[in-house]
């Protein structure tokens, strides 16, 4: 399961745009005169000059017509020769005839991965797949969820450890528990478990604050699983490498379509050393150790595979930079902080 898009579909568009506009200058988060746009094209061509705006709308329905409005209006407000509306999920049918009257390009954003070749599949079989994992502080009703994204749900499940009175566990354990107790499941549906545990039990995550709790909870269901032939990657890091980007047109013509992996997400990041990254194609987190020349030296602090945490340290062309964006969420950023402290004191 990855995020969901938010600023990144933002970042995206930017991106795409300084790739494929050759000479121009491409802002994201842009203001023009009190007017804030997603992302902004100045370019010149002869001896005249040029204005692109872009709006981007990660809503979880489709684009309302209101929207078109309001971009019409903010474009004419700032004299722009072009403006455009990308959405990740569509347009109601009322935005059509409003964008061609007012000479607005409707875009849809989408993300699509190659499946994996037939001849590394050995066999499919039926497989119990857990999700949704959390557990319940004791004295609150508050969920304490496990992230399901980029192999770290699967980390979490093997690495954390709940202690109750009878010894320390891993929630893998308790998973595994429970079905040798045989319970009654739905083999069409999604299946919803509470398993309580005992008072005084303690949730302990890496990198975290131990947390007491008084049940994990869990949803499951059966479904085909792959076998492989041969040893793969994790399947996030397959769909990472394989993953594609695409631009339709109202029509649902293709327009523009580009590798994930090409895609320069930190076109306009200053890249600092002491400062965390990442590469949100791969779920994959960095610190940046230093900068000598036209070589960069990442530390590589998050990268979650087969349930395992990947690290390493390794140097690479200052180029590849672009590729890399500054980590922001804060929690986030103290987890990096601490793995980055722990590894240090193991050299």
């Amino acid at each position: 399961m990855s995020p969901p898009l938010g600023k990144q579909l933002e970042r995206l568009v930017a991106a795409i745009q300084y790739a494929e506009s050759t000479g121009a200058v491409v802002t994201w988060n842009d203001t023009i005169d009190g007017r804030q746009f997603d992302v902004t094209v100045r370019f010149k061509y002869g001896l005249h000059s040029y204005l692109t705006v872009i709006e981007c709308k990660d809503y979880a329905s489709k684009v309302p017509v209101e929207k078109v409005d309001a971009l019409a209006t903010k474009s004419r407000d700032v004299g722009a020769n072009k403006a455009i509306l990308i959405s990740a999920r569509g347009f109601q049918a009322g935005c059509f005839p409003v964008a061609e009257r007012h000479g607005i390009e409707l875009l849809v954003l989408t993300e699509s991965s190659t499946p994996t070749a037939q001849d590394l599949i050995a066999r499919i079989t039926p497989a119990l797949n857990v999700y949704d994992v959390s557990f319940v502080a004791t004295g609150t009703s508050s969920p304490i969820l496990f992230e399901d994204w980029g192999g770290r749900l699967g980390y979490l499940m093997n690495q954390s450890q709940v202690v109750v009175p009878e010894g320390t566990k891993p929630p893998n354990q308790l998973v595994y528990e429970w079905q040798l107790a045989g319970p009654t499941l739905d083999p069409e549906n999604e299946n919803v478990v509470e398993l309580p545990l005992r008072e005084g039990s303690e949730l302990r995550q890496p990198h975290e604050e131990p947390v007491e709790v008084s049940a994990m909870r869990f949803k499951c269901a059966f479904v085909e699983a792959i076998v492989p032939k041969v040893p793969l990657a994790d399947t996030h890091v397959m769909a990472g490498l394989s993953s594609r980007v695409d631009l339709h047109d109202a029509k649902g013509k293709l327009v523009h379509s580009m590798r994930m992996g090409e895609v320069p997400l930190g076109f306009d990041t200053s890249v600092t050393p002491g400062e965390f990254y990442e590469l949100p194609h791969l779920f994959n987190r960095y610190h940046c150790d230093k900068i000598e020349g036209d070589l960069v030296t990442w530390t590589l602090l998050e990268s979650y595979q087969h349930g395992h945490l990947v690290q390493a340290t390794f140097t690479q062309k200052l180029q590849f930079a672009k590729y890399y964006i500054p980590v922001t969420d804060s929690k986030i950023r103290r987890r990096l902080e601490s793995m980055l402290s722990r590894l240090r004191g193991r050299r």
